[in-house]
This record gives structure tokens, sequence and C-alpha cells, in this order.
């Protein structure tokens, strides 16, 4: 009950040992696990705070850059006057002729006193401001009156029409496009569609107003409504394209009104045509791009402001109250002029500066789809602008390139520290169980030993005492005294493997190899066997062939393997008072094999009874007597030898254990001498 107490013990003892241990090697590992992850987290802030440097550094150039540019715009408005024209204001070479060619790129507006004055013109749809009802220079001729009356009332239209053309042979250059639009409408009234088509062709190309209206607007409207009448789709499709080119262009100066009176009708026009013209949708595209600037400077000249949304992005104004004068630019231009040369100082290769309204939708610059964690803002409030001036990394991933490399070299160096820590610290642990281990045995050992000393040593003792009482018989004497060499030859083998187990150990075990001749060595072995298991009622069937083929071996350590192996064979064979042991020659090897019909030994005992110490885990193994160096000699023994020891077995069938030896090349056996 004391031995399991301190058994017990010792298995406390050895794991609260190991895991003192483990946690003394991996608490440095896991220290240094956590002092590398805050070195991240530190790294990681100085970059991110790096970039923050950088993006406001970007965000201050970019708003200086983009104030100077307004500053600029709003220069050049103040220094306009009545007679300025678009080429006198500071514009590059590039940004005046956008200005002037490019539909709403911008435009320049000053009040006059007969109205607002555009420049460059045709860029605006429509007049901001009526123009004055023009004064007649003369009143109206007493037959052109009378010639209406027979028109609009009287519907003779042969009678007008005649009057009509006699006006035009004596009429003023002023009254010619007026009596040509009447002769051509009321030609038109009586059927005369052909007649009316000539004289609205003629009238067409004519650049003088009737009325508040130009004549060439009306006679080109007067053509589709002919063409449509008649059915001419192709044609209806030229003229509509004809006048809807005209208005986009700003050709006719009209109110705005009427001006979406037109448009409306010959967009109907076109669109109803079966195949529209291709320059119908750049001419639609083109007058949003005027809508659009036509609208923002009708808010400015409403009331004045820097920005001005329509459907078309945002517009920038600049003006000053007398006289009137207001500079309305469009995105389009200004992505295409001045926010490039604005930007441009402040964007990099990794880093781009962007204008972004108030939702967040960009005004100006690229916008990356996915939005960067790393983005630093400013309010252009100060400016009189809605926008926020934002600086963002093109590619993140670059600026944390460098970071990440390291954090790369750091993570491996660090994870190949804690392998190596914890590849150690397996080994050490492995080690330290393996000795502790090895110490328990070495203890069962001693006790197992000196148990295994004292039982012999008692034996002789009290055979000793018996003869030294009384006078045995002669044949009770000579008994006793073949008891006292049976206990001392079996203390001299105790003894001996110790020795040679210990010489083992040490690598200090020396073997004398000779030939020997192995049929007469087996028979005396299994004589000498025999002799000493006889006493205990153990028979031993042994079969050997004659001529068996020699070997080069030390006679007293193989002697000592088989008969390691033969007591093993009796120990663990308590219900079967039988042994086998057998040899033959195969080829060039020579196999003793040792048979018992005992105990049988498990496969996973198997894997380890060649180990020092090791005894067997079954409960009926335990209950055998033995140290454990008896089949560790025999490996070593054999080894030595250069040869190789199996076991086959189950538990409940028995042993069987195989020693396998090179035979003597050439000797008179081997050859069949």
């Amino acid at each position: 009950m004391k031995r399991g107490a301190r058994q017990l013990l010792r298995v406390h003892t050895g794991r609260a040992l190991i895991a003192l241990f483990a946690i003394t090697m991996f608490l440095p590992g896991a220290l240094l696990a956590v002092l590398g992850v805050r070195a991240f987290h530190q790294e990681r802030r100085l970059a991110d705070q790096q970039i923050r440097e950088r993006l406001e550094w970007a965000v201050d150039l970019a708003f200086r850059e983009l104030e100077l540019e307004l500053s600029r715009w709003q220069q050049a408005v103040d220094q306009a006057g009545e007679t300025s024209t678009l080429g006198r204001l500071p514009l590059s070479q590039e940004a005046a002729r956008d200005l002037t060619e490019t539909p709403g790129a911008g435009v320049l507006v000053i009040r006059e006193a007969d109205g607002l004055r555009a420049l460059p013109p045709g860029q605006l749809l429509y007049q901001l401001v009526p123009s004055p009802a023009p004064s007649s220079a003369h009143a109206p001729h007493p037959r052109l009156l009378e010639a209406e009356t027979y028109e609009i009332r009287d519907k003779d239209y042969r009678r007008a029409a005649a009057m009509y053309r006699q006006l035009l042979v004596t009429a003023r250059p002023d009254d010619q496009a007026l009596l040509l639009h009447r002769l051509a409408r009321t030609n038109r009234k009586a059927g005369l569609t052909d007649a009316a088509l000539e004289l609205f062709q003629k009238l067409e190309r004519s650049t003088a107003r009737i009325g508040e209206l130009p004549a060439g607007l009306l006679a080109n409207y007067e053509i589709c409504l002919i063409r449509e009448e008649r059915r001419s789709t192709a044609a209806l499709a030229t003229e509509a394209l004809e006048l809807y080119r005209g208005l986009v262009a700003g050709r006719w100066r009209l109110e705005k009104s009427r001006y979406f009176f037109y448009s409306e009708a010959a967009r109907n026009w076109l669109e109803a045509a079966p195949a529209g013209p291709s320059e119908y949708q750049r001419l639609r595209a083109t007058e949003q791009h005027k809508l659009a600037l036509t609208r923002a400077v009708e808010q400015v000249v409403q009331a004045p402001r820097r920005s001005i949304p329509t459907e078309a992005g945002w517009h920038l104004a600049f003006w000053k109250p007398n006289p009137f004068t207001a500079l309305v630019l469009s995105e389009h231009f200004l992505n295409a002029h001045s926010w490039p040369r604005v930007f441009a100082s402040a964007s990099t290769e990794d880093l781009e500066v962007t204008l972004a309204a108030p939702a967040r939708h960009p005004v100006a610059g690229s916008a990356t789809p996915n939005r960067p964690q790393l983005v630093t803002t400013r309010s252009l409030g100060e400016l009189d602008l809605p926008w926020l001036l934002e600086a963002r990394p093109r590619h993140p991933e670059s600026l944390y390139a460098d970071l990440a490399r390291r954090q790369n070299l750091y993570l491996t160096m660090l994870l190949l520290v804690m392998a190596l820590l914890g590849f150690g610290g397996y080994l050490t642990v492995r080690t330290v169980r393996k000795e502790m281990e090895i110490a328990r045995l070495k203890s069962e050992f001693v006790s197992t030993v000196s148990h295994e000393f004292r039982s012999p040593v008692t034996g002789i003792r009290q055979l000793a005492e018996i003869l030294m009482r009384g006078q045995p018989s002669e044949d009770r004497r000579r008994q006793y005294y073949e008891m006292i060499g049976h206990e001392s030859d079996r203390l001299a083998r105790l003894v001996e493997n110790v020795l040679d187990f210990a010489q083992m150990e040490e690598g200090r075990k020396e073997y004398r190899f000779e030939p020997l001749e192995t049929d007469a060595w087996l028979r005396a072995l299994v004589e000498e066997f025999q002799t000493q298991s006889t006493q205990q009622g153990v028979s031993l069937a042994a079969t050997i062939p004659e001529r068996l083929p020699m070997v080069l071996a030390d006679r007293e350590a193989l002697t000592c393997a088989v008969h390691n192996l033969l007591d093993n064979a009796v120990k663990y064979s308590p219900e079967c008072k039988t042994v086998w042991l057998e040899a033959e020659a195969t080829g060039a090897w020579l196999t003793i094999l040792v048979r018992d019909c005992g105990l049988g030994i498990t496969e996973e005992d198997q894997k380890h009874i060649f180990e020092k110490f090791y005894r067997g885990s079954g409960e009926a193994a335990r209950h055998v007597k033995g140290a454990g160096l008896g089949l560790s000699l025999v490996k070593h023994i054999v080894t030595a030898h250069s040869g190789s020891v199996e076991c086959q077995s189950r538990p409940g069938e028995g042993s069987t254990f195989s020693i396998h030896l090179p035979v003597l090349t050439g000797s008179p056996k081997d050859n069949g001498a």
C-alpha cells in the first residue's frame, strides 16, 4: 500500500515538474508574441499617421491652388467692361478655344441697355431678358391692310395673293420679307402648296425679322408643316433637322417660351421619323449642355451665387454688380481645364485629390469605387462653395507595402521562434518524461533485482543452516548440494546480466568473436538448461539438425541471449510446462527459435518489449518476477552479432522469438563438407 502511494506521489510530482517546465518554456514565447503584436499595431499606427500627414499636406496645397484659381476668374470678371470680348479675358488659348467651340462650356454675360449680351454668341439657347419691342419706322401700307382683310376676314385668297404680288413690286426692302411670308401663307391656304413651298424656301435664307420673330425661323417651320401635310417623311426629317440645328446653334434670338415651342416641335418630328437622323442624338446632347448652362446663367442673373447645381452637373459663377457682368463655367469645362491644373501639384502617383458634393458625390477628379479608410477632407465653405476637398490614397495597399513586408518578416521570425520553442519544448519535455520514466524503471529495477538476489541468497543460507544443524542422509545432502549449486548458478546469471547491462549502457561491452559450431553449442546449451529446469518440472523440446553452418560469435554472450529467451518462455508459461527450441539454416542465415504456449504478448507491448526495464502491461505478466533486462540484453547481443531478433505472439496463444544470425561463409558445414 505504501509502495503504491509512493508511486502515485512520484507520478504527480513528475507531472507537476513537466507542467512547470512547459510554462517556463512557453511563457517567454507568449510574452514575445504579445510584444510582437503590440509592435505590429504601433508600426501600423505610425504608418497611418504618416499617410494622414501626407493627405493633410495634399489637401492644404490643393485648397491654396483652388483659392488662387477662383481669384483668377474673379479678377478676369472684375476687369471685364461693356466692350469686353471673350478674347480679352486672361484665358489660355486652349481654354478660350474650348469656351468658344464647345457647346455649353461657359459664357460671359454683360448687362446692356437692350438686354444681356452673351459671349461667345450661341452658347445660350434663349434670351434671358426680353428684347424691347421694335419701333415702327413707318405706318403699314393701306393696301397691305386691305390684302390682309381679303386673306383673313373674307378668305378671298386669289384676290389677296394678287394684291400681295403687286405690293412686292414697289415694296421697300424692310417689307420684302413680310410680303413674301403673307403671299406664301395665302397660297398655302388656297391649296397652292408648291407655290407656297417655293416662296418659303426663298424666305428661309432671309435674315430679316417679321414682327418679333426671324423670317428664316418662320419659313423653316412652315416648310415642315407642308412636308407633314404631304406626308413626305424623308423631306420632313431633313427640314426638321435643319430647324433643330438652327435652334441649338443659337441662329435665332428667341424668348424662352418660343424657343421651347419650336424646339419641341422639331424634336417631335425627328423622333417620329422611321429612321431618325444620326445627327439628332448629338444635337440633343448639345442642347442639354447648353440648356444647363442657360438655366445656370438664368439663376445667376436672378440671384448671383458661386455654385449652381444643374442636371448636367455643377456650374461655377463669377460676377460683379456694376455693370452686371457674370462668367458662368460648366463642370465639363472645369474638369477639362481648371481642376487638372489645380490638383496637379497636390496629386501624386499614390495620392489623389478630388472635390465631393455634400452627399459624397464626386465633383472633380476620379473617385474610387470603394472608399479607402484613410481620407482627409476639408470644407470649402470659406470659398463660398458647398463642396468638400478630399485627399485619398490611389492604391492604399502600395502605401502599406513596406509595412506589410516588415510585418511579414517579423511574423515569420516570430512564428519560427515559436516553432523552435515549441519543438525544443516538446523534445525537452519528451526527454524529461523519458528520463523520469527510466528513473522510475531503474528504481523498480533496483527493487526487483534486490528481490531476485534475495531469493537465491535466502535459499543458499537456509540450505547451509540445515546442513550445519543436522546430519542428513547422504542422498539428502547430495540433493541440498545440487540445490545450492543451482541457486548459485542462478545468482551468478543475475550478476552477469546486471554487469553486462552496465557495460552495454556505458559502451564498454567487448565481445570475443570466434567460429562457433552451432549444433554442438546448442546441444550443450539444451543439456545444461534441461539439467537446471528438471528440478522445476519444466521440459525442453529441442529440434537441432545435424551439420548446421558455423557462425562467428561470442559463445558466452550468445548463450546468455538464448538462456534469457528460454527463461522468459518458462516464466511466462505458468500453465504449460514445455518450451521448444528449434534451429534451422536458410540461405546465408541461421535461425534459432524459442517457442512457448504461455500468456502471449499484445501488439502494443510488442513495440516496447526490447526496451530496457520494460515489462508487459498485462495483469498476469505483472505477477511474473523479472527486472526487464532480459530482452534488452538479447537485442543488444544479437545486434552486436550483425543479426536480428523478432517476436510473433498473440495473447493467450504463446510467443515465438526468432534469432537470425549470419552464417560463417566458407565454413565446412556451410558448404556441405
